[in-house]
């Protein structure tokens, strides 16, 4: 099923599938409907509202058709408990077998880099090329963990991934109280070039709007969601065969560039775009070249 309903000419023009399973995704699209598709691994938090720049009439006029599904348990996705990072491939062919999408780019944000990869890794006759933006490798190597992270969830990240979900809704469960108010949060918290770029109104608009969404179940979902990004995905990242091109700010404060150098060390066919002094969002200044990177 595909009811929907449709914003402007540039999106977002949502839609709800019944996957075979019996759960329900909910997907938004973006841009140009007979554009080159790009599947948008949101973040975490984050929905389907997801966009990479403050104007979607962009998107039309690079040509491009972006297609945001919501992860289970986020936005208007049914949860799926006991879910794998490599489950999300799946789901993700179902959604654009429906749309009649074959071939197709993936670009994440922050916590969908795995997501995107494992799309790439299940499906290297699809995916064409793939973009991380402000990602983090797998911790089948070491790596520094944030700051914000308890001590016990880092004891904890090698457990089953339920363990490790229920230490972590306490520390997210505040979002959900004014989840619309997490993008000015963060511009407090955020490098100097990430709260210049989240202190243009029409920015905070699209991340309030998208992280308001991620949040519509409360902190399950999460929860869950960084419980399995803190564990091996499932998959080798060293075997996905497509180009990546790895983007992020060397003034990242939510994912440290050390952890981009990390993931694109591991990465056999890899591009990094280092950029001195900028943050975790720099997309919004510079998603005219991702997106050509990505459709070339």
């Amino acid at each position: 099923m595909h009811p929907g309903n449709t914003d402007t000419a540039d999106g977002p023009r949502e839609g709800r599938l019944q996957l075979r399973d019996g759960r329900t995704m909910a997907y938004a699209e973006w841009g140009d409907p007979d554009g080159r598709p790009v599947l948008g691994c949101h973040g975490s938090p984050s929905s389907r509202f997801e966009r990479h720049v403050d104007d979607a009439a962009a998107y039309r006029r690079w040509g491009v058709r972006l297609v945001v599904p919501d992860r289970p348990g986020f936005g208007r996705s049914d949860p799926q408990p006991g879910r794998r990072v490599t489950d999300w491939p799946g789901d993700v062919a179902q959604l654009l077998d429906s749309l009649g999408i074959d071939r197709f780019a993936a670009l994440s944000l922050s916590g969908g880099a795995a997501y995107a990869l494992a799309c790439a890794h299940a499906m290297p006759d699809r995916v064409t090329a793939v973009g991380i933006l402000g990602g983090a490798p797998p911790p089948d190597v070491p790596w520094p963990w944030p700051g914000w992270l308890p001590t016990s969830v880092r004891a904890a990240a090698h457990r089953p991934s339920p363990v490790t979900a229920a230490l972590l809704r306490p520390v997210f469960a505040p979002l959900t109280v004014r989840p619309q108010l997490l993008p000015r949060y963060l511009q407090l918290r955020l490098n100097p070039a990430d709260r210049r770029v989240l202190g243009r109104p029409a920015v905070r608009r699209v991340m309030a709007r998208s992280f308001t969404e991620g949040m519509r179940q409360g902190v399950a979902a999460l929860a869950e969601d960084r419980a399995l990004l803190f564990r091996p995905w499932g998959f080798p990242v060293g075997e996905v065969r497509q180009h990546v091109d790895v983007w992020h700010g060397t003034q990242d404060w939510q994912v440290p560039v050390a952890l981009g150098r990390v993931l694109a060390g591991m990465l056999p066919d890899c591009t990094a775009h280092w950029f001195a002094g900028e943050g975790h969002f720099l997309v919004f200044d510079h998603a005219r070249d991702v997106y050509g990177a990505l459709v070339a």
